[in-house]
């Protein structure tokens, strides 16, 4: 759910490959826990993925860190739009 709105019927309906469904995963952990302002959620930032990755004992890789900030960015670019 995008702040408080179900997604598009379209969204529901996409499945993603096994072998990147656990970065979706990672995503909705360090979303769940983001910080937000009056205009609306902040993007994660490294030491919050840090601190998530070490509570979490998960040790992401490079590209793992660079892929979740990836979709961080059409997340906070969707967010905007609403």
């Amino acid at each position: 759910m995008l702040l408080g709105k179900a997604p598009p019927k379209q969204l529901e309906e996409i499945e993603l490959p096994y072998y990147v469904t656990y970065l979706w995963g990672w995503f909705c952990e360090l979303s769940g826990g983001r910080s937000y302002s009056e205009v609306g959620p902040l993007p994660l930032n490294y030491s919050e993925i840090q601190a998530w990755s070490q509570l979490t004992k998960t040790n992401p890789t490079v590209w793992e860190v660079q892929a979740i900030k990836a979709i961080d960015r059409v997340f906070i670019t969707e967010a905007g739009k609403k």
